[in-house]
C-alpha cells in the first residue's frame, strides 16, 4: 500500500514525468534508483509511476521481474478505481503485458487464462485474439504428441530400411531393390504426413475455438 507523500516525493514524481519519451532502460533505472522515495508518493502518483515502470520492463523484455510486480498495480487499479494511464484503459493494459510475459516465460496455461479474461472484455481486439491463439497453439494436446512420436518411429524405420538396402539388398537381393525403395519412401512419407497432419489439425482446431469464442 502506498504511503502518504513526503516533502521529497513530489520532486521525484516530476523528475520521473520529465523523462517522458526517454529510453525504457533509463526509465527503469531511474525508478529502481529512487524506489524508496517513489513508494512514499500518494496512491495515484505511485500507481502512475509504477505502471510506467512496468511498461518499461515489458519493452525491455524483463518478464520475470514484471510478473513478480504486476499483481499489486492490477489490484490497485480495482481498489482505487484507476481507469486510465496515458489515455488507455490501464486494467486491460496491465493484463495484456502480464499475459505476454507469461507467454514468453512458457507459462502457457496461465497466459491462456489471462488472454481469455481480456477476450471477455473485448472480443474484437485483434491483439487479444492473436495472443490467445498463439498461446493455445503452444499447449500441445496428446494427439499431437502421439503424432510426433509416430513420425520419429517412421523415420527410424525408414533409416533401418535404408541401411538394410545398402548393406544387403543391392549386393545380394538386387531383384527386390524396387520394392525396398518403395517401402523406404512410403515410411518416410508417412512420417511427414503424420507430423504435418497432426500439427495442421491442432492449428485449425485452435483457430476454430478462438473464432467460436469471439462469436
Amino acid at each position: 500500500m502506498a504511503k502518504l507523500s513526503s516533502r521529497f516525493a513530489p520532486n521525484i514524481y516530476r523528475e520521473f514525468k520529465d523523462l517522458h519519451g526517454a529510453e525504457p532502460r533509463e526509465l527503469a533505472r531511474f525508478y529502481e534508483q529512487n524506489q524508496t522515495q517513489i513508494q512514499n508518493l500518494d496512491a495515484h502518483e505511485y500507481f502512475d509511476l509504477q505502471v510506467s515502470y512496468l511498461v518499461a520492463l515489458f519493452e525491455l523484455g524483463h518478464h520475470d521481474k514484471l510478473l513478480s510486480l504486476i499483481d499489486e498495480p492490477i489490484e490497485a487499479s480495482i481498489i482505487h478505481n484507476f481507469q486510465k494511464h496515458n489515455g488507455k484503459d490501464v486494467f486491460r493494459k496491465l493484463l495484456y503485458i502480464k499475459a505476454d510475459a507469461q507467454y514468453h516465460l512458457m507459462q502457457y496455461k496461465e497466459a491462456q487464462h489471462t488472454f481469455l479474461e481480456l477476450m471477455k472484455m473485448d472480443k474484437t481486439n485483434v491483439f487479444y485474439k492473436e495472443g490467445l491463439a498463439k498461446t493455445m497453439r503452444k499447449i500441445v494436446p496428446q494427439f499431437v504428441k502421439n503424432g510426433r512420436a509416430l513420425c520419429i518411429l517412421f523415420f527410424i524405420l525408414s533409416a533401418v530400411v535404408i541401411a538394410f538396402e545398402v548393406l544387403a539388398i543391392k549386393h545380394f537381393f538386387s531383384d527386390y531393390t524396387f520394392h525396398v525403395e518403395m517401402i523406404r519412401n512410403l515410411l518416410f512419407a508417412l512420417g511427414w504426413i503424420t507430423l504435418i497432419g497432426s500439427e495442421l489439425i491442432h492449428y485449425f482446431r485452435v483457430q476454430a475455438k478462438v473464432n467460436k469464442f469471439t462469436k
